[in-house]
């Protein structure tokens, strides 16, 4: 086993969109077994299926990227009040509305659950942002139906391969062409990348469909997925 510090874990907003029961209580362990091996933890929120749904009919009817990408952010906001609600007490209630206010929570010993915050801005770059103020050294970007960061093609294309590990460089000519749509930060975007470089902080993309995987690559040292560093 390994000790993990202070680590991010960024949740897929489609891992607990629509909510599962079971997927929520099995959060709740891992992150309860987490703590108690002496890890500390800030966990950030994506939009997934709820802001999709919601972008794709507004987009249609012509409404400015910049107010859907408030929609984005409030979809992650309320995934993250539900992944707040299944761990209270660990995480307060209310969900920080800025990096100052996770900080502030992060100090009194609690795990900050934070969704999204401003127009532009990937849920990702919540992460490596909220990554650097607390000084976590990792982020596990936990991820639902692919396995890691695939090279070579889309995922499930008979040419793509799971990637084991990429400089942050190699990350960037992967995300490269994505576009910064709201609602499609998919992967990573250039502002998370950005910061995870300056700050030299490892991202470690893996399957988060079971939870417990938490466990098992903070604490355990699972060598899971795909390993992004300097």
């Amino acid at each position: 086993m390994t000790a993990c510090g202070v680590s991010v874990v960024k949740l897929s907003g489609s891992l607990v969109s629509p909510p599962s029961a079971t997927y929520l209580r099995g959060l709740r362990e891992a992150v309860e077994k987490v703590v108690a091996a002496g890890c500390r933890l800030g966990i950030v929120v994506g939009g997934g299926g709820t802001a999709r749904s919601y972008i794709g009919a507004l987009r249609e009817i012509g409404v400015p990227e910049s107010i859907l990408d408030e929609i984005g952010i409030e979809s992650a906001v309320l995934n993250a009040m539900t992944v707040a609600s299944a761990l209270y007490p660990r995480s307060p209630l209310e969900v920080p509305r800025s990096i100052r206010e996770a900080v502030t929570d992060f100090e009194e010993g609690l795990v900050p659950v934070m969704g999204g915050l401003q127009p532009g801005q990937s849920t990702n770059a919540v992460a490596a942002v909220l990554a650097e103020a607390i000084g976590a050294r990792i982020i596990l970007n936990l991820l639902k139906g692919v396995s890691g960061v695939y090279v070579g093609g889309p995922p499930g294309d008979p040419s793509a391969k799971l990637s084991k590990s990429l400089s942050y460089d190699e990350l960037e000519a992967v995300i490269r062409d994505k576009r910064s749509l709201a609602g499609t930060y998919e992967l990573f975007d250039s502002v998370a990348l950005n910061v995870v470089r300056r700050s030299d902080i490892t991202v470690r993309f893996a399957n988060g469909e079971d939870p417990g995987v938490i466990y098992r690559v903070l604490v355990g040292g699972e060598d899971l997925g795909t390993l992004v560093k300097q």
